[in-house]
């Protein structure tokens, strides 16, 4: 944060809000914007583009001062999403609390818009639809406009806003009589905003906090992957969110459908108390479901991109998008929901054996690196799970212990009281069992091995002699989707959790070559698309096999049974057939 002139400030409630610096986008904002400058701003989500203009406009509006019942707006504020447009009235309201200010936007009555509107406005806030919706009306006149703002404006692009956008401008220039100050946020800036700026914004000043940096999302956070077929997903997500966040963080689960987010809520193994935000939520519910969310009266958000952007909670410690968002930027916004205002945050990203390109080119965009993940362990979950228990117990109140004293004396002399105590948080936590996970699919009742080595593995067809040779017989087909390291110094694949005893009681490390139950997943090579539509997934675990049209590993290739064979011209026992994949081979894949 950098030193900033807030004590000259003529908004006192800075302040009180506890306001007492301004990040760089705000302070570099703040003259320029006070001295009458058209403004071109590009920040990073999270670094508050929001107060970097609503400071210096109430700077502005308080120093003309004005008042009287029907006066027009000076100030004109356009925002993509009705959540933006009302987190941006929200800021307005509280830093310049004398000034009247209201948002209007699409889903709301007329009514209670045009009443405030008849009553005297300083600044007028919404989205684009609304507002022309009021200007055809003649409900809203742009006669004193002197300050416009457009916010996100890539994003009212992307939402279809391009004619109402430049309706207003021309509007707000004819019925003012003259160009008023203008500022534009965009993170990208596509011909329409460039075409803007050309014409509007001639001599206009660009502050740019994010500059030749490859990195465009919030500097603290953390991006991690985990790999995960559909059907596990959800109890997968359930761990994440109780391992990174536990009862007492707040979590947004993003989806990329009303309808994904509706069954996630509804269908979950999740722990923490839910609301659902997208478009078909009525909005006098999405405003009380984010207020309960700021208050920490829910802990777990479940939304589509309605909440991505704009949404200023500064204490979400964790972001779980369910797969590879379509673009690029809806990742950035999503992941910009944690991070925020210089706190640290997590963004976990799940992905298909079949969505590794989408990956990197998330990846290769946002200029970011995922650090690839297992899914969390039993012991990992059921310790978060204790610590939140052991927490919880601080907030009973000793009155209501003097009820249980008794029952508890009683639990002891029967369990033992380390024993009592554990039975007791484990029940807290809900973790009355453990089930095993592949940290390399995340499929349940999996366990993933590693087989470590001094010298270089050149092929997978190494391994895979170890196993043929060391492995019990009945353990060689259960073999599922080895991969190398890239370092190539070793080799991790998955086997049926109720094997394990019997291949490692078979196993003998050597002073080269070791194997052990995976507890962290080393660097992987890179892997192609190469999964069938069977994979882990659909079709069962593996699908027709490790062969047929698109089961297992095979790609898409036709044939290879579940030796390989027959799947393609070219195809090996190791490797299937050549016609069905860029990596693994067609139609099958020997163990």
């Amino acid at each position: 944060m950098l030193s900033n002139p807030l004590r000259r400030s003529r908004t006192p409630h800075m302040l009180t809000k506890g306001y007492t610096k301004l990040f760089e986008i705000q302070s570099r904002t703040f003259t320029p914007i006070l001295e009458g400058k058209d403004i071109l701003g590009k920040a990073r989500t999270g670094e508050g583009k929001t107060l970097s203009f609503a400071l210096p406009i109430i700077e502005l509006l308080l120093k003309e001062g004005r008042n009287g019942r029907g006066r027009a707006p000076r100030a004109l504020c356009m925002a993509p999403t009705r959540e933006l447009a009302h987190q941006v009235g929200k800021e307005f309201a509280d830093i310049g609390p004398s000034l009247a200010s209201t948002c209007v936007y699409g889903g709301a009555p007329y009514m209670p818009q045009e009443s405030a509107i008849r009553r005297g406005l300083d600044v007028i806030i919404g989205t684009p639809g609304r507002l022309k919706d009021h200007l055809d009306k003649g409900t809203l006149k742009l006669t004193d406009i002197k300050y416009l703002i457009l916010d996100e404006a890539d994003r009212m692009l992307e939402q279809g806003f391009v004619e109402a956008i430049d309706e207003i401008q021309k509007m707000t220039i004819a019925q003012s009589g003259g160009k008023p100050q203008m500022i534009l946020f965009s993170a990208t800036m596509p011909d329409f905003i460039l075409s803007t700026v050309k014409n509007y914004m001639p001599n206009h000043v660009t502050v740019d906090t994010v500059g030749s940096s490859r990195n465009r999302t919030s500097k603290g956070v953390d991006h991690l992957a985990i790999k995960c077929p559909w059907t596990e997903r959800r109890a997968v997500i359930a761990d994440v969110v109780q391992m990174y966040s536990g009862a007492h963080g707040r979590t947004i689960i993003f989806t990329q459908t009303k309808k994904d987010a509706n069954e996630l809520a509804l269908e979950t193994d999740l722990r923490q108390e839910v609301q659902v935000l997208h478009g078909d939520i009525p909005q006098k519910q999405r405003e009380m479901s984010l207020q309960a969310f700021r208050d920490g009266k829910v802990r777990c958000l479940v939304a589509t991109d309605v909440a991505a952007r704009g949404l200023d909670i500064p204490e979400v410690d964790l972001v779980v998008q369910c797969e590879p968002p379509k673009d690029v930027e809806s990742y950035i916004h999503r992941s910009g929901r944690t991070g925020r205002a210089g706190r640290t945050g997590t963004c976990i990203c799940f992905y298909k054996p079949n969505q590794e390109d989408a990956m990197r080119y998330v990846e290769r965009r946002a200029g970011i690196s995922f650090r690839r993940i297992g899914a969390p362990q039993p012991e990992d979950v059921i310790k978060a799970s204790a610590r939140d228990a052991f927490r919880s117990l601080e907030a009973i109140n000793d009155s209501v212990l003097a009820h249980f004293k008794d029952a508890a004396r009683e639990l002891i002399e029967e369990r033992g009281a380390e024993a009592a105590l554990a039975a007791a948080l484990a029940h807290i936590s809900g973790a009355t069992e453990i089930k095993t996970r592949s940290l390399l699919s995340s499929m349940a009742d999996y366990t993933t091995l590693h087989i470590k080595v001094e010298t270089e593995i050149r092929t997978k067809g190494f391994v895979w002699t170890l196993i043929r040779k060391y492995f019990p017989e009945d353990a060689h087909n259960e073999i599922k989707g080895l991969r190398l390291q890239k370092d190539k110094q070793g080799s991790v694949f998955d086997v049926p959790t109720k094997m394990v005893d019997g291949i490692m009681a078979a196993w003998n490390d050597s002073p080269t070559v070791t194997m052990e139950v995976c507890k962290e997943l080393p660097e992987l090579e890179a892997q192609e698309n190469s999964y069938g539509g069977g994979g882990y997934g659909g079709g069962g675990y593996g699908g027709r096999s490790y062969g047929g049209r698109g089961g297992g590993y095979g790609g898409r290739g036709r044939g290879g049974n579940s030796y390989g064979r027959g799947g393609g011209r070219g195809g090996s026992r190791h490797n299937g057939g050549g016609g069905g994949g860029r990596y693994q081979g067609g139609g099958g894949f020997r163990r």
